[in-house]
């Protein structure tokens, strides 16, 4: 006889958007509501877009909000912006911000910009995370915000900042990076020196090296310029890598960082460098 499997996915949706739109207004259950919220999202119906608001803003069950949000996002309309704003900045449910941050940035546009920056110094972390996501996801427009942001008094926003700049590619914030490299905190500073390294512009090249070179610097923090070094490429960091593995008493993280570095840029580099190079920081 053969066994029956389990089949846990979703059943498929039967109501109409009438009566999904009744449901999200009417029903009493917090199931039911959430449900044709999600499910409205879902029809991709342009129409389901002021219930949809309407829950957003004044159902009391975080669940429902939750979804709406979400649906919101995927509906792609611009009216859905301004409240998602508010949402963002005012709903005390945590995971209704989290989906407020994730609709907006996938409804882009200048007029985000401001909040989710603004959210990037939310008292939850999460909200921080996924604001910085919705930033990058924007691109280009978000940069200026951001790089100003990198000034602010909590180090959260900093660090969001920077890693968010570092992703975004765009090198008219190389300098203002570069300037990161003396924050005060150390999780700024190794965001910074990775953001250099994605950034692929050469004119932080020297300041990479000043922090590799500084052996009061925390290790992480200079084995991610070694590690930027490397991305880089550029030959100018071959001798201060060379010099960092070879006064080396035993390979650490950091000095096997500084190495695979001094590698790429040999690969990179062969055919410009003198014979002289020492082979034995290439290990051979």
């Amino acid at each position: 006889m053969p066994v029956k499997s389990v089949n846990k996915r979703k059943k498929k949706n039967d109501k109409s958007f009438e009566e999904l739109v009744y449901e999200l207004k009417n029903s009493n259950s917090e199931k039911v509501r959430y449900n044709a919220a999600r499910l409205l999202g879902e029809m991709g119906q342009p129409e389901a877009v002021e219930p949809l608001i309407d829950a957003l803003k004044n159902d009391k069950n975080g669940s429902v909000r939750l979804y709406a949000a979400r649906a919101l996002g995927e509906l792609n309309d611009p009216d859905a912006v301004q409240p998602l704003i508010i949402s963002l900045r005012e709903d005390r449910n945590v995971d209704v911000r989290v989906r407020a941050a994730r609709a907006l940035g996938k409804l882009g546009g200048e007029e985000v910009v401001e909040p989710l920056v603004e959210s990037l110094n939310d008292e939850n972390s999460q909200v921080c995370i996924t604001a910085t996501d919705a930033l990058i996801e924007i691109g280009d427009i978000a940069v200026d915000a951001l790089i100003e942001s990198l000034v602010h008094k909590k180090v959260n926003v900093r660090c969001d900042s920077t890693r968010a700049l570092g992703e975004l590619g765009d090198k008219k914030a190389v300098d203002h990076i570069i300037k990161m490299l003396k924050d005060e905190w150390v999780n700024v500073r190794i965001y910074a020196v990775t953001s250099l390294g994605k950034l692929g512009d050469t004119k932080a090249v020297p300041a990479l090296i000043e922090v590799l070179q500084n052996e009061s610097e925390n290790e992480l923090v200079r084995a991610g310029a070694a590690a930027a070094l490397g991305v880089l490429r550029d030959q100018r960091a071959l001798l201060p890598l060379r010099e960092l593995i070879m006064h080396a008493e035993e390979l650490g993280e950091l000095e096997d960082t500084a190495l695979k570095a001094f590698k790429k840029i040999m690969a990179a580099n062969w055919q410009n460098i003198p014979g002289s190079i020492n082979k034995k920081a290439l290990g051979k």
